[in-house]
């Protein structure tokens, strides 16, 4: 969208007296580069938050208008698309929790530039209370989990600690051997991923991997470290680059329902898999 602001700008103000009664579109608009219809897209995007008695919410509606006292927030970065929409698709439910297919590109949840293209922004449109139970990295594709409770989110946030198998594929720069295993640590927590390889072609190889512990970016971080980065990873790698982007998926969850004990296995469609 054209706007004279093409750079990020994380925008604060604290309102005085003579803003009270005032709309925060037009205490934004006045006080930055940003038009009005921009800063009315950013309240729709979520990336608004408005702060009375350190009650932070979001401002997500032209007509709200601010109090003496209230810290308004702005957050804006012009990379971001605000008119994109992504498909979240549901694969399994249960009246206590669901799975959706994230596609690449997607946010688990959002952050202060915004909330709108994030699937837990989605579920909230359909669903009176949503929590997150697991998160994927914004490159990947794959399962996340959303419970419908908190009684449910704090059952599968600890059975997710140890009972629950996660499956991913990927596509690594070189050849790697046959089967094996890191278990580096992070941030000094204890890190496990087990990983058979499937196939190799040319320079690159086919692995199935299972994560048996889950820390922010620690498939990528792990192969990457041993020598065979992740095709398409922007962050972790050399010689690794890739049009397509990230070559990981999430495709498989397997765990026993808590709160009837069936056994449950959710996977992505096959026309979703890597190979």
């Amino acid at each position: 969208m054209n706007d004279k602001n093409n750079k990020v700008m994380n925008f604060k103000f604290t309102c005085e007296k003579e803003d009270d009664g005032l709309p925060v579109v037009d205490i934004i608009a006045q006080t930055t580069s940003l038009s009005k219809s921009l800063v009315k897209k950013l309240m729709a995007n979520g990336s608004v938050f408005q702060t009375f008695k350190n009650n932070r919410k979001h401002v997500r509606k032209a007509r709200k208008t601010a109090k003496a006292g209230d810290l308004i927030e702005c957050y804006y970065d012009p990379t971001i698309n605000l008119d994109f929409n992504f498909e979240f698709n549901l694969l399994f439910e249960t009246k206590n929790y669901g799975i959706y297919h994230k596609p690449a590109g997607a946010m688990s949840e959002g952050n202060n530039y915004g909330d709108r293209t994030s699937l837990i922004r989605h579920v909230e449109k359909i669903k009176r209370d949503v929590y997150l139970v697991n998160r994927l990295d914004r490159e990947i594709e794959g399962l996340v989990l959303v419970a419908y409770n908190s009684r449910t989110q704090n059952f599968m946030q600890e059975m997710w600690r140890g009972n629950v198998v996660k499956k991913y594929q990927a596509v690594v720069l070189g050849r790697i051997r046959d089967q094996g295993f890191f278990d580096k640590k992070i941030n000094n927590k204890f890190t496990k991923t087990i990983y058979t390889c499937i196939d190799v072609v040319d320079n690159r190889s086919y692995v199935e991997i299972k994560a048996v512990t889950e820390r922010k970016y620690q498939i990528r971080m792990h192969f990457s470290d041993n020598g065979h980065p992740i095709i398409g990873d922007p962050i972790y790698g050399e010689h690794n680059k890739n049009s397509k982007g990230l070559m990981l998926i999430s495709y498989s969850l397997e765990f026993e329902d808590p709160h009837d004990q069936r056994q449950i296995k959710v996977e992505l469609p096959q026309d979703r898999m890597l190979f």
